[in-house]
């Protein structure tokens, strides 16, 4: 698991210096990991986002036109990005159940795994990137990943090891 865990730091601290290439290809590792690193996570990277976006519910999924009419975002993007939107959805409106029931399928399903599950990783590195530009600060980009990892991750035993 901890080795999930560094993938994960890497990849976002990569993400938040601009370095996007480099943390992609880590995204593409951490697709690759066991199921149960998978779940973990995921929820990790759930819980940083919504630490840093302002996005909550169904402003994953939809957006609003030049008239101010809801435009359903899902439209316009690929299945793995409308994976990751609903995957973030769920999460950010503390809907687990949905949360877990969209990353049990993803995870089943060989063709889809890989694929969706790298894009909430790329998710996560993109929002890095943007809120690392932001800060000026990368690192503080960093701290928030691991407070997720505390929050979401390790078990309280683990803590001070």
């Amino acid at each position: 698991m901890e080795h999930g865990y560094v993938l994960l730091q890497a990849a976002v601290a990569e993400g938040a210096l601009g370095d996007i290439p480099t943390a992609y290809r880590r995204a593409e590792a951490l697709a690759a990991l066991d199921t149960e690193a998978l779940t973990t996570l995921a929820r990790v990277a759930a819980d940083f986002v919504c630490r840093l976006s302002l996005a909550s519910g169904p402003d994953w999924t939809t957006t609003k036109d030049e008239n101010g009419n809801p435009v359903n975002i899902e439209d316009r993007s690929p299945e793995r990005r409308v994976f990751s939107r609903r995957m973030m959805a769920a999460w950010s409106a503390k809907d687990t159940d949905t949360f877990d029931a969209l990353l049990h399928a993803a995870c089943a399903d060989g063709q889809r795994r890989r694929s969706h599950l790298a894009d909430l990783f790329q998710l996560t590195i993109d929002e890095a990137e943007l809120h690392g530009k932001r800060a000026g600060r990368p690192f503080t980009v960093v701290r928030q990943m691991n407070n997720s990892i505390l929050k979401e991750g390790l078990r309280k035993e683990d803590w001070n090891r």
